[in-house]
């Protein structure tokens, strides 16, 4: 069994630790998911050229981390923890919430990408410059 030491220097097992929490939780602030809206949701998943795909549990441990906020609650393994525990008890219905949402962020973001690709291919017009560095650097590549 995993312990933590607590400011006071005594040892208190994670168990304990995840139970409290999880007695404190207000699970209305877990389900449904906190922002529902998947446009939002897929702009935020994107780090400039990177998208990242997400799932369900994502969606789930972003809800945990709000409410780990709200209670002071700031040790991510616990955090993790609970995530996990929340998930593994939630209904087949709250879980497809979750996961339908993370499906349609994932399908809007793949669209995003493809979308990016197919502007950029669109540039057709070459670029002047006053060297030949400039116009094979610039001209170089055709899509």
């Amino acid at each position: 069994m995993s312990s933590l030491r607590i400011r006071t220097h005594r040892v208190v097992s994670t168990s304990s630790i995840l139970n409290c929490f999880l007695s404190r939780i207000t699970r209305s602030r877990i389900y449904p998911p906190f922002n529902s809206n998947a446009r939002i949701l897929a702009a935020q998943m994107r780090y400039g050229r990177n998208i990242r795909t997400i799932t369900g549990i994502i969606l789930l441990k972003r809800n945990v981390k709000r409410e780990a906020i709200r209670l002071r609650m700031h040790n991510l393994h616990i955090i993790s923890l609970a995530t996990d525990h929340i998930w593994n008890t939630s209904t087949a219905v709250q879980r497809d919430q979750f996961a339908t949402l993370a499906a349609s962020v994932n399908t809007i973001n793949q669209n995003h990408r493809a979308n990016f690709i197919y502007r950029m291919t669109q540039i057709t017009t070459p670029q002047e410059t006053n060297s030949s560095f400039g116009n094979a650097l610039f001209n170089g590549s055709a899509f």
